[in-house]
């Protein structure tokens, strides 16, 4: 799984990347970073509080330097806390290496994982997923800009885009839930389907008007507010070319 992330072209993680390789739920991962007795200054220069987002809500996490790292999980205890410390501290030297380098971290298939874990097997056969119907811009993605972990989604910005563009549509028929299952820390979530009768129209729509209108936009925006970079200049040089 992914350990790692390049953040400000330093190798860093994330508390969410941490939870799920500890077994440890988010929101108590948090509170041991918050309570961390440390000075102000080591604070600000090794954890960064930011955001993830999932089917438009924004959620907190920290993104934290390799200092951060060790000095949150010396609480860890038990024989795999400590196997689990020497992994991220592997994978910490080996993107290093890797950066001190100059070449570009390998990036991970990060939808093609998610696609084989069937996350959508509960949806009705009556209804479409957001997430089955958007294959093609998420493998698009994936070959030519790529993803660096799990979190880099575009299922939940064209969830939103769709649920806005259908709403005053005269061939909607009311929309289902299912449980969409994350395999990690996130668990079951419940979310919109469609109606199989609407699928033409998403089809129609996700090429014609999300992919040329808002997806630039969306991958720009996410990875700006990140600061991460190298996804940002990769967004900028491939993208545009491709959706011209």
């Amino acid at each position: 799984m992914q350990l790692v992330i390049t953040y400000h072209e330093k190798v860093s993680t994330t508390s969410l990347l941490v939870a799920q390789k500890f077994g440890k739920e988010h929101k108590n991962v948090l509170r041991d970073i918050q309570n961390i007795i440390c000075s102000p200054k080591f604070r600000r220069l090794n954890f960064e509080l930011s955001n993830y987002e999932i089917r438009g809500k924004q959620y907190p996490m920290y993104i934290m330097t390799r200092d951060a790292f060790t000095m949150l999980v010396m609480s860890f205890t038990g024989l795999a806390a400590a196997t689990f410390r020497e992994e991220f501290i592997d994978e910490f030297n080996r993107m290093e290496a890797v950066l001190r380098a100059g070449a570009t971290p390998m990036l991970i298939p990060t939808y093609q994982q998610r696609i084989l874990s069937e996350p959508t097997k509960s949806c009705p056969d009556t209804h479409f997923s957001i997430f089955d119907a958007s294959h093609s811009i998420m493998l698009f993605i994936e070959k030519n800009i790529g993803s660096v972990n799990k979190y880099d989604l575009a299922d939940g910005s064209i969830g939103t885009r769709w649920a806005k563009y259908r709403e005053d549509k005269g061939w909607i028929l009311p929309f289902a839930y299912y449980m969409h299952e994350y395999d990690d820390c996130r668990g079951d979530r419940e979310c919109k389907c469609y109606h199989n009768s609407e699928l033409p129209f998403f089809k129609k729509w996700l090429k014609e008007i999300y992919k040329p209108v808002y997806l630039y936009d969306y991958l720009h925006a996410k990875y700006a507010n990140e600061k991460n970079r190298l996804m940002l200049d990769r967004v900028e040089e491939l993208l545009p070319p491709l959706l011209a």
